[in-house]
């Protein structure tokens, strides 16, 4: 498994109906001699090849040789190719009609092949959207399956899963556990949510220290969430002692990242003078950075307060947390 670009469908948060995204891929090295590698007939360069050429990796795009390359390399059982495939399928990319049912035919057949990858592509379609029915304890089985095979985001959503009783019986230990085993595999999303658990107290002992150690831990790794969270805290005066200033810094750092809850933290501190002078017009900026969430409640928060600022309506808002 070629784990320095593969794409893999990844969640925007933890339960979203239609959360499946693929990352941005790169072809690992240079194509001219990647193509010629291919065409004297290795194999392990086809998938490579059509990234090239999909992505015009030194050179115009060409989708079809770009398309060409990947079935030839699926037609070899190369599990990489299928859930390459598989994800240009799912999101109609390259020209290509969306089609949900054959991504998951090919995310399904590097699954029974052991990619990981497949694995965990397939548990995210069962969890629902793109038309397709929700499958809990399918859905659960193969986030299970994918954190065995070594995917860390499988690890992660099995924890998630076992934690919330999705698909099946509450399991606060066993999540813990894989929660702990995603830590290990590098999961940011892992740390930001054990963090969590550590904060309210939820499955674990209600531990200040252990939760802004385990946020720091997933900002460093440039997780947009758990630099909300710390600025939360900061904002707050949870888990540590409030400070605006350094609140502001965090949000302003998740929001950098694409984090719209922290844009419109942004714009509530800028509108009411907290860490910042007062500033209207800046807090409106904010906020419609924020209106373009992909969440309706956030979206429809947001509008209310530009709305207000517009002097639209009157309403007094709460603080961020």
């Amino acid at each position: 498994m070629r784990s320095g670009w593969l794409i893999a469908l990844m969640l925007a948060a933890l339960w979203p109906a239609d959360a499946a995204r693929a990352q941005d891929w790169a072809a690992g090295g240079d194509c001219d001699a990647i193509e010629r590698a291919a065409e004297d007939g290795q194999t392990a360069f086809y998938v490579e090849l059509a990234i090239c050429h999909l992505r015009g990796e030194g050179r115009e795009p060409d989708v079809a040789k770009g398309l060409f390359w990947l079935r030839k390399a699926v037609a070899l059982a190369d599990t990489d190719a299928m859930v390459e495939l598989g994800n240009l399928y799912l999101l109609g990319d390259e020209g290509l009609k969306p089609d949900a049912d054959g991504a998951v035919k090919l995310y399904a057949r590097a699954a029974r092949l052991g990619d990981p990858n497949g694995m965990f592509n397939l548990a995210v379609m069962h969890r629902g959207g793109h038309g397709r029915p929700e499958k809990p304890r399918l859905a659960r089985a193969w986030y299970l399956r994918a954190g065995e095979a070594g995917s860390a985001p499988g690890a992660f959503n099995a924890g998630v899963v076992l934690l919330e009783g999705y698909g099946g019986r509450v399991d606060a230990k066993g999540g813990l556990l894989w929660l702990r085993r995603a830590i290990e595999m590098g999961s940011a999303e892992a740390m930001s949510e054990l963090g969590r658990l550590h904060a309210e107290g939820a499955g674990v002992a209600s531990d200040p220290a252990k939760a802004l150690y385990f946020y720091r831990a997933a900002a460093r790794n440039e997780l947009p969430d758990a630099m909300y969270r710390l600025g939360a805290a900061h904002y707050n005066g949870q888990l540590t002692d409030k400070n605006y200033v350094e609140a502001i810094s965090w949000f302003q750092r998740a929001a950098d990242r694409g984090d719209h809850d922290a844009w419109f933290a942004l714009g509530l501190m800028c509108e009411i003078g907290r860490g910042v002078r007062a500033d209207p017009d800046l807090a409106l900026q904010m906020y419609r950075r924020a209106v373009e969430s992909q969440d309706p409640a956030l979206r429809a928060k947001a509008q209310r307060a530009i709305d207000r600022l517009l002097g639209l309506v009157e309403e007094d808002e709460t603080p961020v947390g």
